[in-house]
């Protein structure tokens, strides 16, 4: 086992967390989900795997919140409820016997691109050791929300996730200007310490004269997959009124971000998200619920995607250079050799599942270039029907109580949002059945059981008083 320097900075870290208050546990969980190229730990005898910061730290966060008997208390009662947690922990079991039996009792029966591939090809279905490694990464995905939805369920956990959160947003492009200033001024070595993880790194890269912007993960794709969900987390708090100012300069921050991040992901993702956010927003206008920054995005949204058209179109420069981009990374994304690849990938897995009479393969057995076909060849339908029924919950199976605080209400459609645009973007590039620690942390918050109106009198004064000393935008 080899101990990066990250390793130990996190160690230090996790260790001074159990001496602290559990917020300060909880702020460096959330921050060092953004270290997606790096690794604490690597361990060689388990074929090079790494251990992630995050993953390391979630150690500590159990070791602290579980010794607080409500956190506990929560804990169980969540999953008793038959709610997301509950879901959640039914595929977390079934994914463990997928893994074991399903790639003994179907091995040798079909094809399959393996995650940790040593070749670009198809290989017969047998067990691996990423079987192993994905199962635990899925009970780490478990913990963390299982964790957060009960530190969640108190008044102040809220507000330690809130700030948590919006920290994560400035944070992540704090780590893009990073990467671009690095790059400019030839000095990545100075990143290379949260960059060592054995992944392969794609952070030098450029496409149509722009570098790509990778910031703290290991591909552009990664970064635009990662900013996509900063944006839909800020965008609906801006809505809602929370701390306008700092959301809105936030929000768009990310969204040029997403412009220039020249990733494919960022793109199709942010381009569904809108459509989908542009149309819940006419609904809640014609039902008279929108705020009236929803009004507001309401009408500017077309104006200014129609003012940004024109003055491509007036340009010839600008225009053939956006053109070529958008053929690039867009239009003409399937006919390269990345496209052709992951066009593959999707149709083994497909025939996996056909071939598997149904059953999948087991988790951690195959890689697609989808999440939902990635569930479907390793889960199979029942897993799939197990997965959907968590995501249900976490999305519209448990609608906000009209009595609902109001800082509780927008801290909940932020995280939905964040979600939604998460699932988008996995559904488009997703490769594999974990949908990663970030996700179910905010999953966690979309889960949580808002304060009834009544009983917050002074959270809604405190509120209230935030909403009237920003400045409005």
């Amino acid at each position: 086992m080899t101990v990066e320097i990250i390793g130990f900075i996190t160690l230090v870290v996790g260790i001074a967390g159990l001496f602290l208050q559990p917020s300060f546990i909880v702020y460096v969980f959330m921050a060092s989900t953004l270290l997606g190229a790096a690794a604490a730990f690597i361990l060689e005898a388990v074929g090079g795997t790494n251990i992630s910061p995050s993953h390391l730290l979630l150690g500590f966060l159990s070791l602290t919140l579980l010794s607080q008997p409500d956190i506990r208390r929560n804990a169980l009662t969540s999953i008793q409820s038959g709610g997301a947690s509950f879901w959640l922990l039914v595929t977390l079991i079934y994914s463990l016997l997928s893994a074991y039996f399903l790639p003994r009792f179907f091995e040798g029966q079909t094809f399959v691109f393996a995650v940790r591939a040593q070749n670009s090809g198809s290989v017969l279905l047998a067990p691996s050791m990423s079987n192993i490694t994905q199962s635990i990464y899925f009970i780490g995905n478990f913990v963390c929300f299982i964790l957060l939805s009960a530190y969640a369920n108190s008044a102040a956990g809220r507000r330690v996730l809130l700030n948590a959160a919006l920290a994560c947003a400035i944070l992540n492009l704090g780590f893009a200007a990073l990467d671009l200033i690095t790059y400019w001024t030839g000095t990545t070595d100075l990143l290379s310490f949260i960059r060592n993880a054995n992944y392969t790194l794609l952070s030098d890269t450029e496409v149509a004269g722009f570098k790509r912007i990778v910031g703290s993960f290991t591909e552009a794709s990664s970064f635009g997959y990662c900013t996509l969900g900063y944006f839909a987390f800020t965008s609906q708090l801006w809505f809602n009124g929370v701390r306008p100012r700092l959301t809105f300069v936030v929000m768009m921050l990310s969204l040029i971000s997403l412009v220039f991040s020249t990733s494919t992901t960022a793109y199709v993702g942010l381009g569904i998200y809108l459509i989908v956010v542009y149309g819940a927003t006419a609904f809640r206008f014609a039902t008279k619920s929108a705020t009236p920054r929803m009004v507001l995005f309401l009408i500017a949204g077309p104006i200014v995607a129609a003012f940004a058209v024109l003055l491509i179109q007036f340009s010839d420069t600008y225009s053939a250079y956006i053109g070529g981009l958008l053929d690039t990374m867009v239009f003409n994304k399937l006919s390269t050799d990345s496209g052709v690849e992951r066009s593959m990938w999707n149709q083994q897995a497909l025939q996996s599942f056909v071939d598997t009479f149904g059953f999948g393969v087991g988790n951690g057995s195959v890689r697609a270039s989808s999440f939902v076909v990635a569930c479907l060849a390793s889960l199979g339908f029942i897993g799939t029907i197990m997965y959907g029924m968590f995501l249900y919950y976490v999305m519209i199976g448990s609608p906000t109580p009209a009595t609902a605080a109001p800082l509780d209400r927008a801290l909940r459609e932020a995280a939905k949002s964040t979600c939604l645009a998460w699932l988008i973007g996995t559904t488009v590039s997703g490769a594999l059945l974990d949908l990663g620690i970030p996700f179910f942390a905010y999953a966690a918050l979309a889960s949580i059981i808002p304060s009834p109106y009544a009983n917050v009198e002074k959270q809604r004064v405190e509120f209230l008083r935030e909403r009237a000393s920003a400045a409005t935008i």
